[in-house]
């Protein structure tokens, strides 16, 4: 009878809390978390070649990596709450929409940096984050060091009859793709008898836009062109 008390002492101890959490070390890694939360907001400021508005999804860096190192310490000192989380997360769905690779590479950086802290793996942590920022850095201002003029060019003209665009984006393309040094199609809308197209571009200096403005009134006469700087976004 005593052996049977003795494994169901066990088994409780098991489940219970068995890592006891050490407040003033939780406070200095929440701190370095933060700390490195920022740094990676900046340098997603400074480096990432985005479309998205950068600003607004920057702040959010230091709250994950936070959060997540909350999540890791509680879960590492508890079996019974490690197990909750994998139901609570076949309940949550994230419905913030991704739209660029970067940025999910940065957001599961800011995720890894509170992993890392939760593991209380400070060091390892930091290297990592050092190592994968500075490769960053280095790919950015390698080469000539110029940087090209990345904007958003959008162009809107009326359709006449049945067409479909497709004339429009086939004057269009050849015209933009000739002046700019890089050509990403991003959107194309065909409704209400109009033809609306979003293009991001690389230009080699402020003097190509009246080339590229040029180039898209003598294809598409009458069209409406608008020229944005892609940091007036961010």
């Amino acid at each position: 009878m005593q052996q049977f008390e003795g494994l169901n002492d066990w088994l409780n101890g098991l489940v219970e809390s068995t890592t006891p959490v050490n407040f003033p070390q939780l406070v200095v890694l929440a701190l370095v978390t933060m700390v490195l939360g920022q740094v990676l907001a900046w340098h997603y400021l400074r480096f990432a070649q985005v479309l998205s508005n950068k600003r607004k999804f920057a702040r959010n860096f230091v709250m994950i990596a936070t959060t997540t190192l909350l999540v890791i310490t509680i879960v590492g000192s508890s079996l019974t709450l490690s197990l909750g989380l994998v139901g609570a997360l076949s309940i949550i769905r994230f419905r913030t929409p991704i739209k660029e690779p970067e940025e999910l590479g940065y957001l599961f950086l800011a995720i890894g940096i509170g992993i890392g802290m939760g593991a209380n793996r400070p060091l390892v942590t930091i290297l990592i984050v050092a190592l994968v920022l500075g490769y960053l850095t280095l790919r950015n201002i390698s080469g000539s060091g110029r940087r090209p003029m990345r904007t958003v060019l959008q162009v809107t003209s009326r359709l006449d009859g049945d067409q479909t665009g497709s004339p429009q984006l086939g004057a269009l393309m050849p015209v933009v793709e000739k002046v700019c040094e890089k050509v990403d199609l991003r959107r194309v809308d065909c409704h209400d008898g109009q033809f609306n197209a979003s293009l991001l571009v690389e230009l080699k200096d402020a003097k190509s836009i009246e080339g590229l403005l040029d180039g898209v009134h003598r294809v598409l006469p009458g069209a409406t062109v608008s020229v944005v700087e892609r940091d007036s976004l961010d």
